[in-house]
């Protein structure tokens, strides 16, 4: 069990197994030589964080833990023999690279082009589709898992910008936000205003 703020893997530290995060959130995150910190992608249950570990001797990112979270560790010896010896494996390890060079590429035109308020909308959609919250909560309420702060190094603003950003969402009715809560009345128009279609994260039970 790893708790908020326990590093799952460490930028430029030689490991020899891949991650496999099985509960909880994590992100990955790069500083600057400064320290500022940009979080560079997001990870629920189910998604393999680390695999580039089975071919690469050295990470270029950390791997920080938001929440507890529970960890499968596998031997990245033995992927690097799975995907030598059946197809499907590597056919697989190639799909998920394919997909986080999608997402990247998304990520870099929504830091590089968006204006805020779209940057952060589109944020939003991601969070809830990747996190696996997906868009039908029983109450209609979704916990956000960050805080402004950490959202703040996601989307490239400062803390202030996203808690005054967040606030224009809230008044134009697109989201509600109660605490660490928010729910979606219409998820088309925070879609529409973020300019998101999940397309890019190539999700197997989307139908785009």
């Amino acid at each position: 069990m790893l708790h908020p703020g326990d590093y799952i893997g460490r930028e430029g530290k030689s490991v020899s197994t891949c991650a496999i995060l099985i509960r909880g959130f994590a992100v990955r995150q790069k500083f600057t030589r400064l320290g500022d910190r940009q979080i560079v992608s997001l990870h629920g249950p189910g998604d393999a964080i680390n695999l580039q570990n089975a071919f690469l001797e050295f990470p270029d990112y950390d791997i920080l833990s938001i929440e507890d979270c529970v960890v499968s560790f596998v031997d990245a010896s033995a992927i690097r023999v799975l995907a030598a010896e059946r197809p499907a494996v590597a056919r697989s390890l190639l799909i998920g690279a394919f997909t986080e060079a999608s997402t990247a590429r998304e990520w870099m035109l929504n830091m590089g082009r968006r204006s805020a308020r779209t940057r952060l909308a589109h944020f939003l959609c991601e969070y809830l589709d990747r996190m696996s919250l997906r868009r039908h909560s029983a109450d209609g309420k979704y916990e956000l898992r960050l805080t402004q702060e950490q959202i703040a190094d996601a989307t490239g603003m400062t803390a202030v910008h996203v808690n005054r950003m967040l606030k224009a969402l809230q008044s134009e009715k697109l989201i509600k936000q109660l605490g660490r809560f928010l729910s979606v009345p219409n998820m088309a128009a925070l879609m529409d205003a973020g300019e998101y279609n999940p397309r890019y994260l190539h999700l197997p039970q989307s139908n785009f």
